[in-house]
Parts: C-alpha cells; structure tokens; sequence
C-alpha cells in the first residue's frame, strides 16, 4: 500500500489546496455546464432550477434547488461520459461496451458532493457539483483498461515471449554444459553474470521485478513541463523516449495506479504551481518535454537527457513513490 500516496490525498483534502486561488486549473469543458478539472482530478457541472407553477412560497427555494441538482447530475454525467481514458477512448465508450462501468459511473453520480447552492432572487436556483475522478472510478476505468490490453497482449505476445523463454533456457543449458566441460575461472564468471541477467530479464518478463526503495534525500516528485507542445490531457498520459518506446508508466505502474484507484498524473498551467503542490513533495524534480508522439495528442515525447533521468529513477524505484503533474 503507498501511504505517501494517501497522505498527499489527505493533506489536499483536509486543508483544500487548489491552484484555482491562482488561476491555474486546467478545466476541460466538454459542454456548456459541464467539464473535468484536471488539476485536482475532478469532474465538474453546474445545473439550474426553476419551482413548478403553484409552489407555496414556503417550498418555491427548495423545490428549485431540488430541479438544479437533478440537473446538475444530468450536466455531471456528460462530464464523466467525455473524460479521456487511453488516447481518443472517452469513459463514453467504455460505458458502451461494459455494465460495469456503467454502474461505477452510476455510482460517482450518487456519492457526487454539492460544492455550491446560490438561490436567486428570480426564485431560481444555481448548483455546482464535482466527483472525484480518483478512488472507485480510476480504479475500475483502469481495470477494464489492463484486462483489454492483456487480451491484446495475449493474441500478439504470447508466443514470442514462450519462444524467447524457451530460447533462455536453452542457451543457458549450453552455457552450463559449456562451464562444465571448463576449469577457467572466467567462464564460471561469465556463466554467474549471465544467470544474473537471465533471472532479471524473467521477473521483467513476468512483472515481478523488485525495485529498491528510494533514498529519502532523492526527489519526491515529478513535473513535466509540456508547455508549447500540443499535449492534452487524459487519465493515462504516457511519457517516451526519442525515436524509442514507453517509458512510464509500465505495466506494474498501471497495476499499481488501478490498485490503488491513483490517477497517473494531474494537469495544471504553470511550474511553480505544478511544484508547490503536496502531490509531488518538497523537492520535485522538473523535466522539459520535446514535444507529443502520435495522433492522439496524450503521449509525451522527451530528449535523451530527460529520458536517461527519468529512467534512472525508475531502476532506483523512486516512481514507486512519487506524485506526477504536467504542466500544459
């Protein structure tokens, strides 16, 4: 269990830090009322209401307060329905294709919280609602997710990874046979540097692989900085090396992410508000993105120098640890 992880959540919960005090939210709108605010990883609505014709006065405030929260869900629905899962795949799609997802968002819309109630003196009434994307909702999103990448992975993967296993055993056999056949000392060398190699590339193969934990006077969290590039937002942002392939977050990641019901990473404006956020610490650390990969606009591409960073911390197990923001 990462307690760093809940605590950064308690910490922004309990004492209500926002950048919106600054103006830096990256709120995604995706109608007139209704949108995500990706930087503190909720989605949002507002809603109106009107009493119907006949109310007693003593009801008419209630009744349509009661009409705009009933439209302030119908608002937060589309909010939910538009969130960007994986590249261009909205929850909408997944709504479609899964009832459980579908009950989840059901359930998001019932535990939503009224944020704001503003009676006016027409004797209508204005709601503000938002539900955290975090929790129930990121853990069954990515969930549903990983189980339709193993399917993929399982048609396509399946039978190079068993004949590269079986290849591994093989040429270690050989090796064996090979030591054994020798009384030098480098080839028993060789034969314990291979046997090293062999057993860290088999628990990478099964996602096993245990990383040591990071140093307490290391980085406690990530900034990347996607200013002028044309990135948007998402719940699974992914971040490459040059001309080469993913680098974060990788399979045991998303599973952790999908456990924890964590979201990969928050959205904000600016740098030094990306910075001064509990998600990543005292001392985050800042890498400048090159510029997206693909179409879809949700991958970041970095340069060699912030990839050989970012990689190092990942083999000191420091991303086990640590809060993501990006900044757009």
């Amino acid at each position: 269990m990462n307690m760093r992880y809940y605590q950064q959540l308690f910490l922004i919960l309990m004492f209500g830090w926002s950048s919106s005090s600054l103006g830096n939210d990256y709120i995604e709108w995706v109608a007139a009322n209704s949108g995500v605010n990706w930087t503190n990883g909720t989605a949002v609505a507002e809603g109106a209401g009107l009493a119907k014709p006949g109310t007693p006065p003593s009801l008419a405030k209630m009744m349509a307060c009661r009409a705009a929260l009933v439209d302030a869900q119908r608002n937060l629905l589309e909010s939910l329905q538009g969130v960007r899962v994986v590249g261009v795949t909205l929850v909408n799609n997944l709504m479609l294709e899964s009832d459980e997802i579908k009950s989840t968002v059901e359930g998001v819309l019932q535990g939503a919280i009224m944020t704001s109630r503003r009676p006016q003196p027409d004797g209508s009434c204005e709601v503000s609602i938002s539900a955290p994307l975090a929790g129930n909702f990121a853990r069954d999103i990515y969930q549903n997710v990983l189980v339709e990448s193993d399917k993929m992975q399982s048609s396509s993967l399946s039978w190079p990874i068993a004949n590269v296993l079986a290849a591994v055993d093989w040429l270690l056999q050989a090796t064996t046979s090979m030591a054994e056949a020798s009384t030098g000392s480098s080839v028993e060398a060789t034969l314990m540097t291979l046997t090293r190699r062999l057993d860290r590339l088999e628990a990478l193969i099964s996602g096993q692989a245990k990383l040591a934990l990071p140093d307490p006077g290391k980085p406690t969290g990530l900034v990347i900085d996607a200013r002028g590039s044309n990135f948007i937002p998402s719940m699974s942002p992914k971040l490459r090396r040059l001309r080469a392939g993913v680098i974060y977050p990788g399979r045991a990641d998303q599973k952790a992410y999908s456990t924890r019901g964590q979201l990969v990473s928050l959205f904000t404006r600016d740098v030094e508000t990306a910075k001064q956020h509990p998600l990543v610490g005292e001392r985050p650390i800042v890498l400048k993105a090159l510029r997206t990969w693909g179409d879809t606009r949700t991958e970041i591409v970095l340069n060699n120098d912030a990839s050989t960073q970012l990689e190092a911390m990942i083999s000191d197990g420091f991303m086990q640890d640590a809060g993501v923001i990006i900044v757009l």
